[in-house]
């Protein structure tokens, strides 16, 4: 068909008018913004390594999602108070119900198998239903949401399936997927739209509010110990350039505390502009790239990781303090200390000068360009968040690394 551009059914009228497609595209942006604080609070309490990664990739992509529907909205006659809102407190009970999983398999279940298949489904919906021209945008929007969707489900339901094969939780988790499907029956489903039940439900676990823990989560059956202290690889070989290097890609490895620092801070920090917990999404998720970029070279060595002592001490250091004090740490003190000349372009330099590595060459290569990426949101959140300008910023970020040094000294000393 050439006519219309290709677009089909155009003399069809659609489901959605101007008003009710902007309460169902609140609905679906309240869920997956609901999901990246979700992420956020879960990711350092989980076991799991894959799940963690997986995390933080969704999380992004959940954070892609909502930044799309939040500009939908603005082109639906909708004001920036109303897209701020929640949509419906069953919704929200729902929400409030999932993050408190108790463990990797509840949490995978609640994600990949109740909420992320019904936004599938209800895509789809959307989809075909409303009129084709005149929701075009709506239509691109929920297409490429979908090809993220569908690709985490897939993962979802694959790490649902190991997690239950290694029995690691034999007291299983059907109460917990029934009471989250009864919570989004009461919330009319997806869109709202569905059948509810007729009666009001009530808080189960929600009626205590989720904490993070101060102390992230290693994986006890397939991990090394946790530590404050950097313990490089094992076996370490008498070449300086190869043993330095091989520490280079252990340091990238153990990133994923600073990725769990960040989800503290997301999950934390209240009532900031949508572009702070966009732009955070993104710092954490390059995070957990690093610590891939790591994990791949290790690999590539044939070197096992996975069972030596694993570094924590970002989030475990910093997790008593307040959000801002935790991410000037993190993106002031580290990250732009790290554009010195002997910081990120030395890394750089020395995996492609000296060791001559091509893989690490290109990891560190990103490594430095999110950096800088890192460094500017920095400076353009820290000082909102400690409520000062850079300069006094920049003077908080040194006592908190004083701080972090004499701890992990300290745990050194103690070893």
């Amino acid at each position: 068909m050439l006519k219309y551009a290709g677009i089909q059914n155009p003399y069809s009228v659609g489901e959605y008018s101007v008003e009710k497609n902007a309460k169902v595209i609140q609905r679906y942006r309240y869920i997956h913004e609901s999901l990246i604080t979700i992420a956020a609070g879960q990711l350092p309490a989980r076991e799991d390594w894959d799940l963690k990664v997986a995390l933080g990739k969704h999380l992004y992509e959940d954070a892609e999602a909502t930044d799309k529907l939040r500009k939908r909205l603005s082109h639906l006659r909708t004001s920036s108070q109303f897209v701020n809102r929640d949509p419906d407190p069953s919704l929200s009970l729902l929400m409030d119900e999932l993050i408190q999983a108790n463990n990797d398999l509840e949490l995978a279940i609640g994600i990949y198998d109740v909420i992320k298949p019904a936004l599938i489904q209800t895509y789809k919906k959307h989809i075909a239903e409303t009129q084709q021209i005149v929701d075009q945008p709506t239509i691109r929007i929920l297409r490429s949401i979908l090809l993220d969707l569908e690709e985490q489900v897939e993962w979802g339901q694959g790490m649902i399936t190991v997690i239950q094969q290694a029995n690691i939780y034999p007291e299983g988790s059907d109460e917990f997927k029934e009471k989250l499907q009864s919570f989004l029956i009461a919330a009319g489903g997806i869109d709202g739209f569905q059948k509810k039940s007729s009666s009001l439900p009530h808080r189960w676990r929600s009626q205590k509010a989720y904490e993070l823990p101060f102390k992230s989560v290693r994986d006890p059956r397939n991990m090394g110990p946790t530590t404050w202290s950097r313990t490089g690889v094992p076996n370490p070989p008498e070449n300086q350039i190869q043993a330095e290097l091989l520490d280079k890609m252990r340091v990238r490895q153990e990133e994923m505390t600073a990725a769990e620092l960040i989800a503290g801070v997301m999950f934390s920090q209240k009532n900031m502009p949508w572009e702070f917990y966009y732009d955070l999404a993104r710092h954490l998720w390059d995070e957990v790239r690093h610590a891939l970029f790591g994990q791949a070279a290790l690999e590539a060595e044939g070197i096992e990781w996975m069972s030596q002592p694993q570094y924590t001490s970002d989030y475990d250091i910093n997790a008593h303090k307040l959000p801002g004090a935790q991410y000037t740490w993190l993106s002031i003190g580290i990250e732009e200390g790290a554009m010195a000349r002997t910081g990120k372009r030395a890394e750089y330099e020395f995996c492609r000068d000296e060791a001559k590595h091509p893989l690490m060459t290109q990891f560190q290569d990103y490594d430095w360009a999110d950096e800088v990426v890192h460094a500017n949101f920095g400076r353009k959140w820290a000082p909102d968040l400690i409520g000062e300008n850079i300069e006094f910023v920049r003077e908080v970020a040194k006592k908190e690394l004083d701080y972090f040094w004499d701890k992990v000294n300290a745990a050194g000393s103690n070893n």
